[in-house]
């Protein structure tokens, strides 16, 4: 069984390298000009650039409305006691 610390590096590691794909994702790789079709490789490792919009607005959603309705259930209990 894994310790909390090796998980917590395991999970901290993943954070990261998420990020730093997203990063490039959205801040480098529209300003990367490529001209020769040996560089295009670069592209095909990304999705469309619309996805890097859509995919955080979705997961933004989800969040506050799962909080929305965490904190709506709790307030609801809470008001019957």
């Amino acid at each position: 069984m894994a310790s909390d610390a090796l998980l917590g590096k395991l999970i901290l590691a993943l954070t990261l390298s998420v990020f730093a794909y997203y990063f490039f994702w959205v801040g480098v790789l529209p300003f990367m000009v490529i001209d020769s079709s040996d560089a295009s490789w670069i592209h095909s490792l990304f999705p469309d650039r619309k996805f890097a919009f859509l995919v955080p607005a979705v997961f933004g959603v989800c969040f506050i409305g799962g909080l929305s309705v965490f904190t709506l259930y709790h307030l609801r209990r809470a008001k019957q006691n």
